[in-house]
């Protein structure tokens, strides 16, 4: 391999007639407000500006920058340096914006037609970083000296703007002002500012330029610079290595596409999580069990012994995006026969309990039922198992889960490689056994379980109490006609009586009606029992029913470990 490396100033690199393309193997634009504003103090902080009004820099090195061509190439692919590029391109381009705010079209036009946009042989524009993943909102909101006010419709988008909003308020004239600790600034002096900071990027900020000349190349080199993830997250370098072998481009870029297709599934709910999680819980639900650093190393193992199609691999992770978005963060559109509204409430309980290992398990569970391996009531049984499994280990007794996601992956692995439906029970069976041995005794559970609270000062285990809440009626109905998914909490003792400690205590809370729970008010306890008469909810009606003359600290704590042994014992029978 060929390497040519040089060192150039962005005024090299910008000022002639070259073109460079972020190539269809790099990650999106991702840096953040910290890395953005940690750039804008390195080049601010080399200038000064004397007594007299003089600036002097300070030259500064900012890396390397690792391209696919020559010297008589007129485009060249960015193989290690986008991020930088980009992120200086915007700044540049919010020095065009304040340039033209204070009249000087002159020096703005200067700075796009040298350094952002240029003309070919033919006299046509183009911008002289091409970038087509943002497209268009990153050439016509940010690279256009006419900015349009278009809104970012991904989170790339959103982030190239965070950027650029970023430097347009650092270039601000009290920004630089305060930067420079200067009493005034005057239209002359900011005038000259913003030309220092010009001149500081394009002059004084230098980069290694290294050069190779085959784009095969470019994808060794990629990998090399960041093998040791100093850079990239283990799913950029998958997604290196995943392109490198599926190069075709007609009569579409299919790579391209299906990863595009792959982000946006998972970024189109909340709760999710990122790329990297899923990339994660979908490897070691059919590979190996492997933390997030050792991913990348799994699957070059994988991938070096011809294990894995690229095409295959591409097609398998969108399609299981799919079913993983259905189950970590599930909406009711997504289970729309009757029949499965169970798995709904049971994925819907994980995910408020705010638990993630399960999901490699639970990902291959709807793989094997897609199969038919899996009847839809044993994946119903298992996932109550799961839910109810969390709620009492994880959500309410947050005990140690050393060795749970191992189990869970275990399983998972064991699913996907079933070849009929005996394999694939026998699996969730064992699964099975392993959680009930794990699960709390019944002392630790009332002990943690009593010291649940919600106060409008305190809300970390509101939607835990409602979920408490939801499970108890939904084994005190006697038909499946009600299912309580939206529950106020109703304080039997106000909140403007007692102290915190029992006013806030699961065994002083109600589930109630938003009506009904405004017409409670801040009666006393007595004066409540007929608006709780009126409710649907079984435990409320219960409690009407209970004599409450006296209703205070020792009451609540006695009905708080009431509660607490219902649904232990509740659970504990229904698992058996």
């Amino acid at each position: 391999m060929e390497l040519h490396a040089y060192t150039r100033t962005i005024s090299d690199l910008f000022s002639v007639k070259k073109k460079y393309v972020v190539p269809r193997f790099q990650r999106e634009y991702s840096w953040t407000k910290e890395q953005v504003s940690e750039l804008w103090d390195d080049i601010v902080s080399n200038i000064t500006l004397d007594d007299d009004g003089n600036f002097t820099h300070e030259e500064y090195f900012i890396g390397s920058l690792v391209l696919v061509g020559d010297d008589k190439s007129v485009s060249l692919q960015i193989v290690d340096g986008q991020q930088r590029l980009t992120t200086l391109t915007i700044l540049l381009s919010a020095l065009c914006q304040r340039f033209m705010e204070v009249g000087k079209d002159k020096v703005a036009k200067s700075i796009h037609e040298n350094y952002i946009a240029g003309k070919d042989d033919e006299g046509n524009y183009y911008f002289k970083l091409e970038n087509e993943t943002p497209k268009p909102f990153f050439q016509t909101a940010i690279q256009h000296i006419k900015k349009e006010k278009d809104s970012p419709s991904s989170e790339e988008e959103k982030t190239l703007l965070n950027s650029y909003s970023e430097f347009y308020s650092n270039t601000s004239k009290e920004s630089l002002k305060a930067k420079f600790s200067l009493k005034e600034v005057n239209a002359d002096l900011y005038e000259q500012l913003l030309k220092a900071v010009r001149d500081q990027v394009v002059k004084y900020l230098k980069v290694i330029f290294i050069t190779v000349s085959e784009e095969d190349e470019a994808y060794t080199i990629f990998e090399t610079l960041n093998a040791r993830g100093m850079n990239l997250s283990f799913v950029d370098l998958i997604k290196n290595k995943v392109f490198k072998g599926l190069t075709g481009k007609h009569p579409d870029d299919f790579a391209k596409t299906k990863w595009k297709e792959l982000r946006n599934i998972i970024v189109s709910r909340d709760g999710v999580g990122g790329l990297e999680t899923f990339v994660r819980h979908w490897w070691i639900s059919k590979y190996s069990y492997v933390s997030a650093e050792n991913v990348y190393k799994s699957f070059k193992k994988q991938w070096n012994s011809g294990t894995i199609d690229a095409k295959t691999f591409v097609d398998e992770l969108v399609g299981d995006a799919k079913l993983y978005l259905k189950t970590s963060s599930p909406i009711l559109e997504d289970f729309k026969q009757q029949e499965e509204k169970e798995l709904y409430r049971s994925l819907s309980a994980l995910r408020t309990f705010n638990v993630t290992q399960q999901r490699p398990f639970v990902l291959s569970l709807f793989r094997a039922r897609e199969k038919g391996f899996l009847k839809l009531n044993e994946i119903k049984e298992i996932l109550s198992l799961v839910e109810k499994f969390h709620f009492l280990f994880n959500a309410v007794c947050s005990m140690r889960p050393s060795g749970i996601e191992g189990s869970y992956s275990k399983a998972a692995r064991q699913l996907f490689e079933a070849k009929d439906r005996n394999a694939a029970k026998k699996v969730v069976t064992e699964l099975k056994q392993q959680l009930l041995k794990r699960l709390p005794d019944r002392e630790t559970f009332k002990d943690k379980f009593s010291k649940l609270k919600f106060l409008k000062g305190y809300t970390k285990d509101k939607k835990l109490i409602q979920y408490i809440f939801s499970y108890i009626e939904s084994t005190k109905q006697t038909t499946k006609e009600f299912t309580p998914d939206s529950i106020t909490l109703e304080h039997i003792l106000s909140q403007s009586s007692g102290t915190e400690d029992h006013v806030g205590s699961i065994g002083n809370l109600l589930p109630l009606g938003a009506e009904l729970n405004e017409e409670a008010g801040n009666k006393k306890p007595t004066e409540k029992l007929n608006v709780y008469k009126k409710s649907g909810f079984k435990l409320t009606q219960e409690f009407a029913t209970l004599e409450v003359e006296k209703w205070g600290e020792e009451e609540i704590q006695k009905r708080t470990i009431s509660l607490a042994e219902y649904c232990y014992d509740s659970i504990q029978e229904s698992v058996k």
